[in-house]
């Protein structure tokens, strides 16, 4: 099995999480191998992809003896929500940026991170460069005041951030031999490209065993792809001393296809497919998804198979990348 080391990595969640086959689920769409891995269930917070790419980033916060952790997104933010459960973890303060208003009522993962004890500073209105801006102000506030913070940038989508899932990629692969899995396909969510650089990146080191189909939520395909590159270039070059079983050179031979065709209006908009998607697996099988990442990736993934994109006799397996926290503010409309 390949293995990341000569980096720190802090201990944040249970793993392996564990693969489910998806029975009722496959039958409905006529595809006897179907599966889920769980990284909902991750162990930390509520779960979540964030906990694979925090133990790299908080690793390296430690190793520098950060005392604070800074990071920044929405309201439902599910990387702030994981982060300050981590910091609870490991032992160090957490200040969380918010790029909107405060809200009158703490609810999904807002109520999270006040459970957690992290500070929230709310900015209004403002983009990322913004957003990225003020997290720097607070960073150097506090260096005066004698401490020592540590920003995670970028949604945690970074070379760094990234390797939480190269990481995933070995386990899955070790996880298909030990329990005679005929997984050949994998669907995940494309956002900022994080988890899905990283996913790629163990896939090609481990021979690209399957194909890995990255479902847009937030880029168009030419965007998306030249991010995920970029990425899982860089994160290679973090571990290229370092990797231990490495029998691939740079270039790297990757074995993907993303699809913007699921995007439907945008970030955070609900599709057809996504909301019917959004109850059907709850109702099929008792695992629930959310609205702005997991239904429309889920959703998308289906319909590739529905369609024939997948082959029925190809196992395939849709990684849940939970988020569960910002169901609980999001509006859920009936279908």
């Amino acid at each position: 099995m390949h293995q990341i080391s000569g980096l720190p990595r802090a201990q944040l969640g249970l793993w392996p999480t564990p693969i489910h086959k998806l029975d009722r689920l496959g039958e409905d769409i006529g595809h006897p191998n179907l599966y889920i891995k769980r990284d909902d269930l991750s162990g930390l917070g509520l779960g979540g992809n964030k906990t694979r790419s925090l133990e790299f980033l908080l690793g390296d916060a430690l190793d520098k003896r950060a005392d604070i952790i800074i990071t920044a997104g929405g309201l439902q933010s599910n990387l702030c929500a994981l982060t300050a459960a981590a910091c609870c973890k490991i032992g160090v303060d957490c200040i969380l940026v918010h790029n909107d208003e405060e809200p009158a009522l703490l609810q999904g993962n807002m109520l999270l991170n006040h459970l957690f004890g992290a500070r929230s500073v709310f900015i209004g209105k403002t983009d990322e460069k913004a957003r990225t801006f003020q997290m720097e102000q607070i960073a150097q506030e506090l260096k005066n005041q004698g401490r020592n913070p540590y920003i995670i940038h970028n949604g945690a989508s970074t070379p760094l951030g990234s390797l939480g899932y190269a990481s995933a990629a070995f386990e899955l692969s070790e996880q298909c031999k030990k329990e005679n899995l005929p997984i050949k396909h994998i669907g995940m969510v494309g956002a900022m490209g994080g988890t899905a650089s990283g996913f790629i990146l163990g896939n090609a080191l481990l021979g690209n065993p399957f194909h890995v189909h990255v479902i847009s939520v937030e880029y168009p395909k030419s965007v998306l792809d030249e991010i995920i590159l970029n990425l899982t270039g860089e994160a290679y070059k973090l571990i290229s001393e370092n990797l231990v079983g490495k029998d691939h050179l740079f270039p790297l031979e990757t074995r993907f296809t993303t699809y913007e065709e699921y995007l439907g209006e945008g970030y955070g908009i609900p599709t057809p497919v996504s909301r019917e998607t959004l109850y059907k697996l709850p109702r099929k099988e008792g695992i629930l998804l959310e609205d702005v990442y997991t239904s429309k990736t889920l959703g998308g993934f289906l319909d590739l198979i529905s369609r024939g994109i997948i082959p029925p006799h190809e196992g395939a397996c849709y990684i849940h990348t939970g988020g569960l926290g910002s169901l609980f503010a999001q509006k859920v409309i009936d279908f």
